[in-house]
């Protein structure tokens, strides 16, 4: 049943309409149809009741030998008369005709004994009606014989299946564009509510939403509304509190370099000295990062080929082995700035650990596809998503004396993830180190 109903909920609304309308008018047919029956059957005795006592009065003034004629002159396309010895029906009738038969003797002011009543298909039940003898009457006149009518209908259904069907149609059409008026009215706020939640996702800065629509939908968009405020205050006072911190930390590690200043040098100042300097690094990395973090790069349609293609040219410039191919022309709304200082800490990481840097680009219809290969040593499967938390470095592949304070793939995942991207490492089956970056298209909602 799922897979029948459309995803939208403008859709389901269209569908689930047409069927309660299907349904409605199939009630609504076949309750017509009973109370048709009912009709007809009621038409049918009153119409035969009526000409057979008019036909059974002017027999008794018509000569026995001309009787044949006067019946054939009375009979009409659908109600025709008769004279038979006996009637042409099993004495032991249909149970259905007894009412007909009980009903047509009080009509005729006759004894029940004297009727006799078959059903043709013209009074079958059903919207299977047929055309043929709707009721056969026999009545036995005075003088022993007797009088056969033989009332007609001419296929009754078809008129009315012809016009049910019109019927449906005109109101499935009236309906379905009164709901798509309506529907897409009241599902624009969603729709607009799901556009926003997209872009937020993606890092950009919306402005608040309007609280229209049904009472169900202003519900979800002030809920929203203020999630958004929420979040903003929230990651705008950890920004603020971590710039600050980093910020103070520059006093007292120029006070202990001062301090230092005056100790004899041995092995024990020089590590100090040196873990001073990592210590400032860090300092001004994360003051680097939250300055960059704050400030709002609004989002623009960048052609991500040419972007890549600058940023390795850049590299090459320097004499640095980065290779790159660009493929056809792949757009993506996104922040430049941002994805080029995340391609850049990316590009580092593979010359200095694998000396080259080859990176691809390609799309699989909903995402961007960004890869960054090296040759170095890789990293250990139970490393892979540590070295994503900031300032961790890995002794074995990714020691101090390369330098770096290990916010490099901090800075970059956290670049993909508020484009609302992924990104994985992984070690291919040749060696070295495979970084790969998914950063989704912009949705139609």
């Amino acid at each position: 049943m799922k897979r029948l109903l459309p995803h939208s909920l403008f859709g389901r609304i269209v569908a689930l309409t047409l069927l309660a309308l299907l349904i409605s008018q199939m009630v609504s047919f076949f309750i017509f149809v009973h109370e048709r029956d009912r009709f007809i059957e009621r038409v049918v005795l009153g119409n035969m009741s009526e000409n057979v006592a008019a036909a059974t009065r002017a027999l008794d003034y018509v000569p026995p030998g001309q009787r044949g004629a006067a019946l054939r002159a009375m009979s009409t396309r659908g109600l025709r008369f008769r004279l038979q010895d006996e009637p042409r029906v099993d004495t032991h009738q249909d149970p259905r005709a007894a009412p007909f038969a009980r009903e047509l003797a009080r009509s005729l002011s006759v004894d029940e004994e004297r009727v006799r009543v078959a059903i043709g298909p013209g009074l079958a039940r059903g919207p299977s009606r047929k055309a043929g003898d709707a009721l056969m009457l026999w009545v036995r006149l005075d003088d022993g014989r007797w009088l056969l009518a033989r009332q007609r209908l001419f296929d009754p259904t078809a008129h009315w299946a012809r016009a049910s069907l019109t019927t449906l149609v005109v109101s499935a059409l009236v309906m379905l564009v009164i709901v798509v008026l309506v529907g897409r009215r009241m599902t624009r706020p969603l729709r607009a509510l799901a556009g926003a939640a997209e872009r937020f996702g993606r890092g950009e800065t919306i402005e608040p939403l309007a609280e229209r629509g049904p009472e169900e939908i202003r519900r979800s968009i002030a809920a929203f509304n203020r999630m958004r405020e929420r979040l903003v205050r929230f990651v705008a006072d950890r920004t603020r509190l971590i710039a600050a911190i980093a910020h103070d930390l520059r006093t007292p590690i120029t006070a202990l370099r001062l301090r230092l200043e005056f100790l004899p040098e041995d092995d024990n100042t020089r590590a100090m000295a040196a873990t001073l300097d990592d210590m400032a690094r860090m300092s001004e990395a994360s003051l680097t990062f939250m300055r960059e973090d704050a400030a709002a790069e609004p989002t623009r349609k960048v052609d991500m080929s040419a972007l890549v293609d600058a940023l390795c040219e850049d590299y090459r410039a320097t004499g640095s082995d980065v290779d790159f191919e660009p493929s056809a022309r792949i757009t993506l709304v996104c922040r430049p700035v941002a994805i080029r200082r995340a391609l850049r800490n990316l590009i580092d990481n593979a010359l200095a650990y694998g000396e080259r840097a080859r990176l691809s680009l390609t799309e699989d219809g909903e995402h961007v596809v960004l890869e960054v290969a090296d040759d170095g040593p890789g990293i250990a499967e139970a490393d892979r998503l540590r070295v994503f938390d900031p300032f961790v470095r890995l002794e074995d592949s990714r020691n101090r004396d390369t330098g770096g304070t290990g916010l490099g793939l901090s800075i970059a995942r956290s670049v993909v993830q508020g484009h609302g991207g992924e990104i994985v490492l992984a070690n291919p089956e040749a060696g070295g180190l495979s970084v790969r970056i998914w950063l989704p298209r912009e949705r139609r909602v």
